[in-house]
Order: structure tokens, then C-alpha cells, then sequence
């Protein structure tokens, strides 16, 4: 806004003439925005998956004891169905993966990943194992029956899914982002530096932007 209303400013470059700093601060406010559009539906997938792992009444972790309950009422608890089943809802409930948020770590991100990973394939397993059971494997509540079992499976990959797409959408934006602000720096020093060497140190040109920071 000041350069525009400066008489006589001639850019050093041509990445600092007013008409491209103007269109880099308007990309930035545009890539602000889709940061925060992507941070929400990131958010919104981790919450999904969250309720189905662990927070909502029919979240895997809430079904673990009242499946192996009916296999061991069924069964007897010294069947190998039983500990089978035991042993998968032991991974399971031993995996303490980190909540992902912005600014996480390439290291994190693929630590809470493969924690989720293993804790679907662990429900999986269990899953198959039911469904080997057959007839032996009978409960009264719909939300532990197989078909309900088999639509969570299909449920929590997807919600894995959701989750690192939206969050790879969200870190490649951040990233694309950081970097605009890099360039949006570098640009406004040169820019000050040609406004004290057009204008003079002590003139009102330079005074009214050396000390904005960027």
C-alpha cells in the first residue's frame, strides 16, 4: 500500500515490482485459506476415527470384551479361538498411537500411522476368525454381529484413509505455504533496501517501512 503511493519507485527486480509483490501477498491470502479449509477437514477425519476406535458405545475398543466373552462362553475358555482373539484384542489395546496435529514430524505421522494400521489389521484378523467360527459364534447385540463387524472393518480403512490423504493435503499446503512466506520475506527486504537507497535513510519513503516486519 505504501509503494503504491510512492512517486518515482523503480523495482530492483522484477519479482519486487509493486504489480508481483501485490500478486504474491494475494496468493498467500489464498493459500491461507486453503490451509485452513484442508486443518479442518484433517481435524474432522481424525475425530471420525477417533469415535470409531475409541470414543464412540460401538468403537472397537468397547467391542474387544463382549466378543471374546461370547467365544468364551461358547467355546470354553481353553479353546484356541479363545486365545487367538485374546491374543489380537492384547495388540490391540497395547497400541498407543500419538494424535496427529499440524507441525507433527514425518517420524510421528508414520508412528501413529502404522499404530492404526496394525490395530485394523489386528480387527481384522479377529473378524476372520469369527466368521471361521460360524454358527458358534452367536450374539444377541446387532453391533457385534457380522455383518456389523465386516461394515466396521470396512469403516475404520476408510476413516485410515480419510486420515492420511487429508493430512497429506494439509502438510503439502503448509509446506507450499512456508515457502511463499520465504519468498514474501526475501522480497520485502530488497525492497526496503531499494526504498533507502532511492529515497534516503532519513526520508518519509523508508521511515514508514523499515520497521514493518514480515
Amino acid at each position: 500500500t505504501n509503494l503504491k503511493a510512492f512517486t518515482g519507485y523503480v523495482a530492483p527486480t522484477t519479482e519486487t515490482s509493486i504489480a508481483n509483490y501485490d500478486a504474491l501477498i494475494a496468493s498467500m491470502k489464498s493459500e491461507n485459506s486453503s490451509v485452513a479449509t484442508k486443518k479442518a477437514a484433517y481435524s474432522l477425519a481424525v475425530d471420525v476415527r477417533q469415535k470409531h476406535f475409541l470414543k464412540e458405545p460401538t468403537s472397537i475398543s468397547k467391542m474387544l470384551s463382549p466378543i471374546v466373552a461370547a467365544v468364551r462362553a461358547k467355546m470354553g475358555k481353553s479353546a484356541k479361538e479363545v486365545a487367538d482373539i485374546t491374543s489380537l484384542m492384547t495388540k490391540i489395546r497395547g497400541e498407543k498411537p500419538p494424535k496427529l496435529k499440524e507441525g507433527d514430524t514425518a517420524e510421528t505421522v508414520s508412528q501413529s500411522e502404522r499404530s492404526y494400521g496394525s490395530m485394523t489389521q489386528n480387527f481384522s484378523d479377529i473378524v476372520t476368525t469369527l466368521t471361521a467360527l460360524g454358527a458358534d459364534y452367536a450374539v444377541v447385540q446387532t453391533n457385534l454381529k457380522l455383518p456389523a463387524l465386516l461394515t466396521k472393518v470396512a469403516a475404520i480403512t476408510a476413516a485410515n484413509n480419510a486420515v492420511t490423504t487429508t493430512y497429506g493435503s494439509l502438510k503439502t499446503t503448509v509446506d507450499s505455504r512456508a515457502n511463499k512466506y520465504d519468498d514474501l520475506g526475501e522480497r520485502t527486504q530488497r525492497i526496503k533496501e531499494s526504498v533507502k537507497s532511492q529515497y534516503g535513510v532519513g526520508s518519509t519513503e523508508y521511515k514508514l517501512i523499515k520497521g514493518l516486519k514480515v
